[in-house]
C-alpha cells in the first residue's frame, strides 16, 4: 500500500508542474508579438522545454512503477 501512495504522490508532482507549464505557456501567449521582449520568449520557450522534459521523464518513471508495482502483487495472488 505504501508503494501505492508514494506512486499517487509521484503523479500529483506532475500535475503540479504541468500546472507550472501551463502558467508559463499562458506568460509566453501574453508576451508573444512584442518585439522588446524577445529575451523574455526565448527564456519562456526554454522554461516550457524544460519542463516538458521533466513531466516526460517522471510521467513515465511512475507509470513503470505502477506497472511493477500491479505485476508483483499479480504474481503473489496466482
Amino acid at each position: 500500500m505504501q508503494e501505492l501512495y508514494s506512486i499517487m504522490r509521484e503523479l500529483l508532482e506532475v500535475e503540479y508542474n504541468q500546472e507550472s507549464l501551463r502558467y508559463i505557456i499562458k506568460m509566453l501567449e501574453a508576451a508573444y508579438g512584442q518585439e522588446e521582449d524577445q529575451g523574455k520568449e526565448n527564456l519562456i520557450v526554454s522554461g516550457v522545454g524544460y519542463y516538458l522534459a521533466v513531466l516526460h521523464r517522471d510521467l513515465g518513471t511512475a507509470i513503470n512503477r505502477l506497472d511493477s508495482y500491479i505485476a508483483e502483487t499479480a504474481k503473489k495472488e496466482s
